[in-house]
């Protein structure tokens, strides 16, 4: 935070940077703030986490939030916009572990009663760790978009 002097009074700067950007997102996600999209200009429009039955217009650089009107670059509404269209991402230090197979309770083998021997499980091809289908760089949770009728 930088501090400037106007008229002789002494004023906060607040400035970007990656750190704040990702406490913002982290805010928002963990407030369950919505984006929502005017269906006729395509304005983005987002619910606010003190007031239930407000909505702030954010464009991702811009917010109509009592932080963006004073001046301040980075809210938890521009971070969330920010976020659904791509922006921002969300940052995890740790990996997805290993989930067990189901159809062989990570065992790898199933057994076979016809043959009476244990065959190679399909579910995992023998590993006995199940396939991580998930879109990679896709995160768990993601704000909804919901277009707006004017």
């Amino acid at each position: 935070m930088a501090v400037q002097i106007e008229n002789g009074r002494v004023v906060q700067v607040r400035r970007e940077s990656p750190a704040r950007w990702a406490k913002a997102l982290e805010r928002s996600l963990s407030l369950g703030l919505e984006v929502f999209v005017a269906a006729d200009t395509g304005e983005r429009f987002v619910t606010s986490a003190s007031q239930l039955d407000m909505l702030h217009r954010s464009d991702g650089d811009r917010c109509t939030c009592k932080a963006g009107l004073s001046g301040d670059p980075v809210c938890c509404h521009r971070a969330a916009v920010r976020f659904v269209e791509g922006r921002l991402a969300v940052e995890s230090d740790t990996e997805p572990q290993p989930v067990a197979c189901v159809r062989c309770n990570g065992s790898g083998v199933m057994p076979n009663d016809h043959r009476q021997r244990y065959d190679r499980c399909d579910g995992c091809n023998g590993t006995g760790v199940r396939e991580d289908r998930r879109l990679h760089d896709v995160p768990l949770v993601q704000p909804s978009v919901v277009p707006v009728a004017a």
